[in-house]
C-alpha cells in the first residue's frame, strides 16, 4: 500500500472574541476553551505576541489540556522584535519545547528577508514569503509562497464549498512530490489564519477534507 497524506486542519490561536457563544458555550471558563478547541480540532499555530507572553505556569496548563495527539505550531515573525536571532526569543521557545515536548510540531516563519534555516531548534520550518523558498516543496497562493516543511496557510477562506475543495485539492496536488515510503501516512497542517477566523467555515473545511478522503 502507497503511503498517502493525512490533513490535519486547525486555526491561527483559539482565542477570538467572535466565537464566545457561536463554538465556545458562553459559561465555558476561559482556561478550558483550549481543551474544547482540541476536541473539535487537532493542530494550531499560535501567534507570536501570544507564546511571547507565556508563563511557565501557562505552558504547563497548556501541556495538561490537550491530548498527546494535539499538535503545536509556532508562528515567529523574522522582521520583527523578537526575531528568530532574539536571545530572548530563543530562550522562551526552549523552555515551550522542554515542557510541550513532541506536541511542538514545528515552526511557521514570516521573512521577506532571505532565508536559509530548514530547521529551529531541531524543529522543522516552514517559511512564508513574497519572494524567498526554502528547498524542497513549496506551494502558491494569496500572493505568498510557502516552503520547506509541508504546511498550508489561508488568511482569507472562501465561504463557497466548491471553491474549498479547489483550494484543498490544489494543496495536496502540491504534495505530490513529497517523498513517502510505501508505509508512510504523513500528517500535514492546514491552518485557517488572519484576524476574523470563521469557526464554522474552518470546520466546514474539516468536513470537506474528511469527506476527499485526505
Amino acid at each position: 500500500m502507497a503511503g498517502r497524506i493525512t490533513l490535519k486542519i486547525g486555526t491561527s490561536g483559539w482565542e477570538h472574541d467572535g466565537w464566545l457563544g457561536g463554538f465556545y458555550p458562553d459559561d465555558l471558563p476561559v482556561s478550558w476553551r483550549l481543551d474544547y478547541f482540541s476536541n473539535a480540532f487537532n493542530v494550531v499555530l499560535v501567534p507570536q505576541q501570544a507564546w511571547l507572553a507565556w508563563s511557565q505556569a501557562t505552558m504547563q496548563a497548556i501541556a495538561e489540556s490537550v491530548e498527546s495527539d494535539f499538535g503545536f505550531y509556532f508562528a515567529l515573525h523574522n522582521e520583527l522584535e523578537g526575531g528568530v536571532k532574539n536571545e530572548k526569543t530563543v530562550r522562551q521557545l526552549r523552555l515551550i519545547l522542554s515542557i510541550l515536548g513532541s506536541s511542538v510540531l514545528g515552526f511557521v516563519v514570516w521573512s521577506e528577508k532571505a532565508f536559509t534555516l530548514s530547521t529551529l531548534l531541531q524543529q522543522p520550518v516552514t517559511l512564508v514569503s513574497t519572494q524567498h523558498r526554502l528547498q524542497g516543496w513549496s506551494w502558491q497562493n494569496e500572493g505568498l509562497w510557502l516552503s520547506g516543511n509541508p504546511l498550508g496557510f489561508v488568511s482569507r477562506l472562501p465561504k463557497e464549498g466548491k471553491a474549498q475543495v479547489k483550494l484543498l485539492t490544489g494543496f495536496v496536488e502540491s504534495l505530490s512530490d513529497v517523498k513517502l515510503d510505501r508505509s508512510d501516512i504523513l500528517p500535514v497542517a492546514f491552518i485557517v489564519g488572519g484576524d476574523l477566523v470563521d469557526i464554522q467555515q474552518t470546520a466546514n473545511l474539516k468536513t470537506i477534507g474528511e469527506l476527499l478522503g485526505y
